[in-house]
């Protein structure tokens, strides 16, 4: 082969993978856009000049930062194995109309859900502070699953600087974390 045959065969080469590339930037930018949700997780208390004492509450919130409408289905924990395999999901129960209602024994399993997330908007889940489950630390991961079936997580350093605070619950409401029952 000569040198002109070399260069058109490259030429023809990268005008292949150019085409490829434009067709999937216009794919994912434009016909079948993924919402980025940014998820935070944290032990918050609520002040009001009305309580007698300052109730704390997990939160566990999601905004959408676009570009298009995303819908969330449920709340979730995400297990792993010693190596790095997922050994599980569960489910949370988030707390029912909070901080309307400060019993924080209404969770349900749904609460809030499906919730339709319009670019720049957040929803917030709550759970409660004295969650057993939480508090065991054992779980890689957690966050909300969209109808896609996407997972979007909260930094792991939101699991680690909330977990004394859950355990300090735990401890204030009798129950032993370790193994999952009151004392």
């Amino acid at each position: 082969m000569q040198t002109a045959d070399w260069a058109l065969v490259i030429s023809i080469f990268s005008l292949v993978v150019s085409g490829a590339s434009f067709v999937w930037n216009v794919w994912s930018k434009f016909i079948y856009p993924k919402p980025v949700v940014r998820v935070s997780f944290a032990m918050v208390q609520i002040v009001g000049d009305d309580l007698d004492h300052i109730p704390e509450v997990l939160r566990l919130s999601a905004t959408n930062m676009g570009p298009g409408d995303v819908t969330l289905s449920n709340a979730l924990i995400k297990f792993r194995g010693h190596f790095g395999q997922i050994t599980g999901y569960a489910l949370l129960s988030t707390l029912e109309e909070y901080p309307r209602y400060l019993d924080d024994t209404r969770g349900r399993f749904g609460v809030g859900f499906p919730a339709k997330i319009a670019v720049g908007e957040t929803f917030t889940a709550y759970l409660a502070p004295a969650h057993w489950r939480l508090a065991k630390g054992d779980y890689q991961r957690i966050g909300f699953t969209d109808t896609f079936n996407r997972n979007h997580w909260a930094p792991r350093q939101d699991i680690l600087r909330a977990l004394p605070y859950i355990r300090e619950q735990c401890k204030k409401a009798k129950i032993d974390w370790r193994a999952g029952r009151p004392l």
